[in-house]
């Protein structure tokens, strides 16, 4: 059985990201669970859905965001985050 600090690990990319510091991938994730309220010890309800639907065009990450859903070829939604590391 798994610990439930194991599966808050697993469930928060803030954390995710502090295991292992070298994946660009668990970067970008941890960054736009942040900019949704996410913190080390808080997870903010439908993070993900926010970070899906995220309107921030501007922000250099938005392309790689995650939770995307998949987009036509050709679709910047089709980026996937594997493509950067």
């Amino acid at each position: 059985m798994t610990s439930s600090i194991t599966r808050s690990c697993e469930n928060n990319p803030v954390r995710q990201f502090l295991a292992n510091p070298t994946s660009k991938a668990l970067a970008i994730k941890a960054k736009c669970a942040e900019c949704f309220g996410c913190t080390q010890d808080h997870l903010e309800k439908g993070f993900r859905v926010s970070i899906s639907n995220c309107s921030s065009y501007a922000c250099p990450l938005h392309r790689f965001r995650p939770f995307q859903s998949n987009g036509g070829a050709g679709s910047p939604q089709n980026t996937h985050l594997a493509d950067i590391e």
